[in-house]
């Protein structure tokens, strides 16, 4: 493999799948308890001051989740996390907490770690229920559980009492496909038929080769330049539109046109680089960008919904990770940006066991692996099902576990050759909070 293309799959195996792992059956790491015993008081330390969690289920009372409102404070931003992407009750619980967030907390932007596309069209279906939401979700996330939450946001919206409605924003930047570029292009045919011409000219050549990381990435440097200096001069064209926005109804879909003709010019700009770290940092701090964008427009406050390694304060996986999403935000929002971390210690997930960008992937399940010295095995050992932890406020011995670097698992999409389901981290350095459900199942998907 030439080096372009090795940059190619390396790029979009870790932006497609997020996360990694040792390729074939996922393997234990573990002794038994005899031979390295789980300091009890470690675990005792960490039970009296978990706040135990009563029920993974959205429409169950929010009794459980009121200390929330103290834990969040005045933040305005919180990352959700997920170890896997294919855990049925952590996304389930994702779903009450946004819920909950929502309903109590007034937050009401959503960003994910989906497709900047896929993000107008799930933001419409939410407001309008145009569409087929299952449709709209890729890779990993096509699941009942997480359909479920975005039925729950249309319903929301749909009701006149609540007065401010949910937006849905696609935080990511791994494909573009026609509908993308026909966002801008159909507004410009209906109220600036005057630059239609020009506009589609810039984006005819360029919208061919965006569907795919690996493809886009074999282009010649010129030809990347060109494409960027194209979308670029789509988003000068709609610099000054805001003086031709009449109605209301026009300003508010501008605001979404000049952001999808942003996005496009993102894209083209995050693949000019030919090295990795160059790329995912890009990668990254668009997802942040994203996030931030959407409080800035429409107000209020704002959830990120993703992986783990990319809400998360610092670095999990340096290899494939050098920069994150989450550690942007901590950078610019300091403590109005609060992450909540998701554990597991044992299972099963869904995963892919076969993916490629163009045909797409083979699905199956594995078994959570154990490692006696992680955190997640230490977690697993306090003897409530679920609870969350305040990593920032602990006492004794927990306090001093949490700041400690010691194994913590992290799965993305597809178990990757020669790669790690445990990276050695601090917990208090990646996550505020964390709610960690003891035994986890496959997510639903179809």
């Amino acid at each position: 493999m030439n080096k372009k293309k090795m940059y190619g799959a390396m790029v979009s195996t870790a932006i497609l799948v997020a996360g990694c792992g040792v390729e074939g059956k996922a393997q234990t790491v573990a002794v038994e308890d005899s031979a390295r015993p789980i300091q009890n008081n470690i675990v005792k330390s960490i039970q009296s001051q978990a706040k135990r969690l009563k029920t993974i289920e959205p429409s169950k009372s929010f009794d459980d989740l009121k200390l929330l409102k103290n834990m969040i404070g005045r933040a305005q931003y919180v990352g959700l996390g997920e170890n896997t992407h294919g855990s049925s009750e952590i996304f389930t619980m994702k779903f009450r907490l946004v819920k909950y967030l929502v309903t109590e907390m007034g937050f009401t932007n959503f960003g994910m770690e989906e497709d900047w596309g896929n993000g107008l069209k799930l933001n419409e279906y939410i407001q309008t229920g145009k569409g087929n939401p299952r449709e709209f979700l890729k890779l990993l996330y096509p699941t009942d559980e997480i359909i479920a939450m975005i039925e729950w946001m249309k319903d929301y919206n749909a009701d006149p009492s609540n007065k401010k409605k949910i937006q849905f924003i696609g935080l990511d930047l791994k494909t573009m496909d026609q509908s993308v570029f026909n966002k801008v292009i159909d507004y410009v045919k209906l109220h600036r038929p005057d630059l239609l011409a020009e506009v589609e000219e810039n984006y005819k050549e360029l919208s061919l080769f965006t569907g795919s990381i690996q493809e886009y990435m074999q282009l010649a440097p010129e030809k990347k330049e060109k494409f960027k200096a194209n979308a670029e001069k789509v988003v000068e064209l709609l610099k000054d539109e805001n003086e031709q926005a009449s109605t209301e109804r026009v300003s508010s879909e501008l605001i979404w046109v000049k952001a999808t003709a942003n996005a496009v010019e993102k894209f083209t700009i995050m693949l000019l680089p030919n090295d990795y770290p160059s790329i995912v940092r890009l990668h990254d701090q668009y997802l942040a960008d994203h996030a931030m964008w959407a409080q800035e427009i429409f107000g209020g406050k704002t959830m990120v919904w993703a992986h783990n390694i990319h809400i998360a304060k610092g670095i999990i996986d340096e290899q494939l990770y050098p920069n994150v999403a989450g550690q942007f935000l901590k950078e610019r929002l300091d403590n109005n940006y609060v992450t909540i971390g998701s554990t597991t210690t044992e299972g099963k997930f869904t995963l892919y066991s076969e993916y490629n960008p163009s045909t797409g992937g083979k699905l199956a399940t594995e078994i959570i692996p154990q490692d006696v010295n992680s955190f997640n095995y230490t977690l697993g050992k306090v003897p409530y099902e679920m609870f969350l932890l305040d990593n920032r406020h602990l006492k004794g011995q927990a306090k001093k576990w949490v700041r400690e670097k010691r194994p913590l698992l992290s799965i993305g999409g597809q178990l990757i050759p020669n790669g790690s389901l445990y990276f050695d981290t601090s917990l208090l350095e990646q996550f505020d909070l964390i709610f960690h459900i003891r035994k986890t199942s496959p997510s639903h998907i179809k």
